[in-house]
């Protein structure tokens, strides 16, 4: 399956940060993992019981995709090395990954995921 690319035009003010559109809502199902690319950001989005979380894709440990890993109650595993993530915080809770994943706010407007990029 191909990542979505999406990319914000400036606003008036110059700015390139924001909320940006990631995915139509209905793309990620319960349960599911999804990979976007947003101006440039590799952002893995998780759909866990309807609540829809953004984390860095690419685990911190090797250039693996983390969402082509596996989703657990509270956080996602690395399929290469089998580190985990935190899905609310972004932390690492084992090796090898020794640093946490980069964590984005999102909100859901007009069946739409936006996630504000910093």
């Amino acid at each position: 399956m191909q990542t979505p690319t999406y990319s914000k035009g400036t606003t008036s003010t110059g700015d390139r940060m924001g909320w940006m559109k990631a995915c139509d809502l209905k793309s990620i199902g319960d349960g599911e993992l999804l990979g976007v690319d947003i101006d440039g950001k590799e952002i893995m989005l998780v759909n866990k019981n309807g609540k829809i979380y953004a984390l860095d894709r690419i685990c911190t440990h090797e250039r693996a995709d983390l969402s082509l890993g596996f989703l657990g109650e509270t956080y996602v595993t690395c399929s290469l090395h089998l580190s985990q993530f935190e899905l609310e915080t972004g932390k690492n809770l084992n090796p090898p990954a020794e640093r946490p994943l980069k964590t984005y706010k999102v909100k859901i407007e007009e069946n739409a995921v936006y996630v504000m990029l910093e």
